[in-house]
């Protein structure tokens, strides 16, 4: 992980504020409105006992004072979220091109009546997001001049008929910025309570009272995926009184009376799913490991596996069953050596000691469980990555049963691999070479089998492989091309400073193509899920 940076919390964060949520979204979102700050410094949002795993009264207590009045309009069916969720060291807008992205794509689709930036994001406030609102409300306002259209897709199933009425809203959370150093769970829990205060929010501007349909959808980039998929058990265990046995399944969660939650699609890009430790791009000893920890803090010793907290989310059922209620699962990878900060092994949490089957796209019906089957077929979609020959595969985990033990030879890295894999998953592998400014093509060799893509070879000739084939094939050094390791940022298109974002422009493709792909899934949902 990249070095801390000296000094970087304010005065008012190391004398302890009342709370991060309300410090971080006052000082983002209201710096502009005392009378909303006046209100602002009324809420307060009392952090869940760690040690119990009880509610205290975090989400009772917190109300949506924080949300400006605005946009009351929406569409009549459900409200679909979109959370974006930075990484180590970030900030909202370092993901604002994906922010961008997600809001185009689902104008574009045409199957949304509004498509928005939260009142409360301060990556919707700049102007050109503001555009895009304004875009999306004019095309609502036009609605019936496209109902001939979004009614005939829908028909062919091309849209989902349901989601029609639907409005999106998409958020960068901004709880964590400067305070990613303090642990894993203590910024999930502050990612938890932003994330049903925007929820709340949204509500209210709709001035109603009956009960509302809402579904959570979850980027989360590098440390953002390892906060989101600890903040959806927080949520679950804040909303979701279980059976004495922890295995009660429900379709939805119930928020404030009549707000009905959903969990619709999970999609990490480059998280550190199976930590740090045993996973640098340079191998280093145990103790160094150690050293760098302690440097990182909490999360340092985290990621490196100095505790279990690692190990747990992957393999407790605290975790992995609120995991497991997501539609669909998602994890973007860096393949061939491009990623120095979270190599693709651990981003897809991959194994050398697992057999865990990875279909190829083409060949995974009979991998398919009968969830997945019964999926809408959706309409054929031009895929930027794919255009610039920035993925190489699609590999989709089958789902089993979360029941079933896990079989191993006892090493702990396979049990958590194996572990997540059994949830389901479609794994993107990225080869970002390409859009690495500093790369070289090196001479063709005569043998074209020495030319070929390592994981292209693999799907040329099986139907299926393992966790330990595809470690083995993204980790290959052999290639035409060689680049230096920067693609940890380039595959989201990291934004901060007009260097860095020119830098990492290349990557706008790939997040391109995961925006499309995401309003699509969103838009499949039903209230049957």
């Amino acid at each position: 992980m990249a070095p801390l940076r000296l000094a970087f919390l304010t005065a008012t964060m190391m004398t302890g504020p009342k709370n991060a949520v309300e410090t971080r979204l006052s000082k983002n979102v209201l710096a502009d409105n005392d009378n909303m700050m006046q209100s602002a410094a009324a809420v307060t949002i009392k952090p869940m006992d760690s040690s119990s795993g009880k509610e205290t009264d975090a989400f009772k207590e917190a109300t949506p004072s924080l949300a400006a009045p605005s946009n009351k309009g929406g569409g009549s069916g459900p409200i679909h979220f979109c959370f974006i969720v930075h990484g180590h060291q970030g900030k909202p807008t370092d993901l604002s091109y994906l922010h961008r992205a997600i809001k185009d794509k689902a104008n574009q689709h045409g199957g949304f009546a509004v498509t928005k930036s939260s009142e409360m994001c301060i990556v919707g406030r700049n102007s050109s997001s503001r555009n895009d609102d304004m875009a999306a409300s004019r095309n609502y306002d036009n609605r019936a001049n496209q109902e001939k259209d979004i009614n005939q897709a829908s028909a062919e199933g091309i849209i989902n008929g349901e989601s029609k009425g639907s409005t999106v809203v998409v958020h960068n959370a901004a709880c964590n910025e400067g305070i990613t150093h303090d642990g894993v769970e203590k910024g999930a829990e502050r990612l938890a309570n932003e994330m049903l205060e925007v929820i709340r929010g949204e509500i209210e501007q709709r001035t109603q009272n009956h009960e509302q349909d809402v579904t959570i959808s979850i980027v989360g980039n590098s440390l953002g995926g390892l906060y989101a998929r600890f903040a959806v058990a927080k949520i679950d265990e804040l909303l979701f009184a279980s059976d004495e046995d922890g295995t009660k399944d429900v379709p939805h969660y119930i928020l404030d009376d009549n707000i009905r939650l959903h969990f619709n699609v999970f999609c990490s890009t480059v998280s550190p799913h199976l930590g740090c430790a045993d996973r640098t791009y340079i191998p280093i000893p145990r103790f160094a490991e150690i050293v760098i920890a302690k440097g990182l803090g909490e999360t340092g010793r985290d990621l490196f596996r100095v505790n279990d907290l690692i190990k747990t989310m992957a393999t407790s059922p605290r975790f992995t069953r609120p995991l497991a209620l997501f539609r669909k699962r998602i994890a973007y990878a860096n393949a061939y050596g491009t990623d120095f900060v979270v190599p693709g092994s651990t981003a897809a949490f991959l194994d050398g000691n697992s057999d865990s089957l990875h279909y190829f796209d083409a060949d995974f019906e009979s991998g398919r469980d009968e969830e997945t089957q019964s999926m809408p077929q959706t309409a054929d979609r031009v895929c930027p990555a794919s255009e610039k020959g920035l993925f190489v595969a699609t590999c989709y985990t089958p789902r089993m049963s979360l029941g079933n033990p896990v079989e191993s030879s006892g090493n702990e890295l396979e049990v958590m691999s194996k572990t997540l894999d059994s949830l389901g998953w479609t794994k993107v592998f990225v080869d970002i070479r390409e859009a690495i400014p500093i790369s070289t093509k090196l001479p063709r060799i005569s043998n074209p089998s020495l030319n070929a893509c390592p994981i292209r070879k693999l799907s040329s000739n099986r139907k299926a492989v393992t966790s330990k084939d595809l470690c083995s094939a993204i980790s290959s050094g052999r290639s035409s091309r060689i680049s230096l390791p920067f693609g940890h940022n380039a595959i989201c298109a990291f934004e901060r400073g007009s260097f860095r974002t020119a830098f990492n422009k290349g990557g706008r493709p790939v997040v391109d193509s995961l925006a499309i792909n995401l309003v699509e899934d969103i838009s499949m949902w039903t209230q049957n899920d």
